[in-house]
């Protein structure tokens, strides 16, 4: 520097300096520590062995209604090692003003995920489904794609996307779904067939997806006038054809209709794992439905079983017919007779042409 420069100049000068050099370092700390604490959960994770709960969230009467269920589910877990819990969701004083128990439901599962960094992944389950044959394995419906944080199916009549029975990895981008979910319980309409949370997680689901905002639009639309059923197949109809043939995500996987890890029917097939909706006794499966073994083969009742995979092909194609008749609004075409149990992940070709003809006109 000049020596020709005042002293106090130079001083200040280099106070100035010294300044910007602080508040530089200050906020590329800041910007660094924000970065640590956004993915600090998921590193956690990530440098864990992949560990698997089961979920089952019921208040006290559902407990006592659905526990031979649960106790048979209970044993799955335990057979394969898998975290079991069941949560009672006014358990959590957060999730007390939403009083509505679907929506309840997932802000519990977002309590509980957050609680349990060592699971990686969770299948939450409605308290009304069981496992049928115990060698299923939850880690085989998981994708080895890393950006997949959820997994649904769709229901074989309606196509609807079933609320009720998901996968889910504990991780941030999944913590905002359930968030966003349960938090909707205050958006619900004043309407006659809102559906709960299954009918706000297609709203929830063309959200995180990133549809555009004319399609959200014109989809709430619809959803706000369901005032009956059929009102409402008509917005499971626009979500459909938002998707269209679409079933893999950037973070989201759909299991099309008869490929799901659970499944509606009360007749199972050979390859079916769990079986849901069915609201009677277990005896109807298991000669001893409180029986824990390694083996349950050896408990299933034969006589209730579908082990021959062209008779399980025929009833699945009559049961497509059947929902055509009734679910047309909401299906468009019978997209699985042809295909099943091995249908493509996206529906493409002439059967999506087809497919987007009949449900977006």
């Amino acid at each position: 520097m000049n020596a020709s420069v005042p002293a106090w100049r130079r001083l200040t000068c280099f106070l100035f300096i010294c300044l910007l050099v602080i508040i530089l370092v200050f906020v590329l700390n800041f910007e660094l520590n924000n970065k640590i604490q956004e993915n600090v959960f998921y590193k956690t994770l990530s440098k864990k062995i992949r560990k698997i709960g089961i979920v089952i969230v019921l208040d006290e009467n559902a407990q006592t209604k659905y526990k031979q269920y649960s106790e048979n589910m209970k044993c799955y877990a335990k057979q394969h090692k898998y975290t079991f819990i069941i949560l009672n969701p006014k358990s959590y004083s957060n999730c007390s003003l939403i009083k509505n128990f679907f929506f309840q439901k997932h802000c519990a599962v977002l309590n509980y995920m957050k609680s349990m960094i060592n699971i990686q992944w969770f299948a939450v389950l409605d308290g009304d489904i069981f496992a049928f044959n115990n060698s299923k394995l939850i880690e085989d419906f998981i994708p080895n794609n890393a950006n997949i944080h959820l997994i649904f199916y769709e229901r074989f009549y309606t196509g609807e996307i079933m609320a009720g029975a998901y996968l889910i990895e504990n991780h941030p981008w999944s913590h905002r779904f359930l968030y966003k979910w349960s938090q909707f319980y205050f958006q619900l309409p004043q309407i006659g067939y809102h559906n709960h949370d299954n009918g706000a997680l297609h709203m929830i689901f063309l959200e995180m997806i990133e549809k555009p905002d004319g399609i959200l639009k014109k989809c709430h639309l619809k959803y706000l006038r369901s005032s009956n059923e059929q009102n409402y197949y008509r917005y499971l109809r626009c979500f459909r054809c938002a998707i269209g043939g679409q079933r893999l995500f950037e973070h989201i996987q759909v299991l099309r209709r008869g490929h799901g890890f659970a499944r509606d029917f009360h007749i199972p097939f050979i390859n079916d794992f769990l079986l849901h909706g069915y609201k009677d006794e277990l005896n109807q499966y298991f000669y001893n439905p409180t029986k824990c073994t390694t083996n349950w083969l050896t408990n299933i009742k034969e006589s209730s079983l579908i082990s021959n995979i062209e008779i399980a092909k025929n009833m699945t194609k009559a049961k497509d017919e059947s929902a055509m008749r009734k679910y047309s609004i909401s299906l468009g075409i019978p997209d699985v007779t042809d295909c099943w149990p091995n249908c493509e992940q996206n529906i493409t070709g002439n059967k999506l042409v087809k497919y987007l003809a009949a449900l977006c006109n």
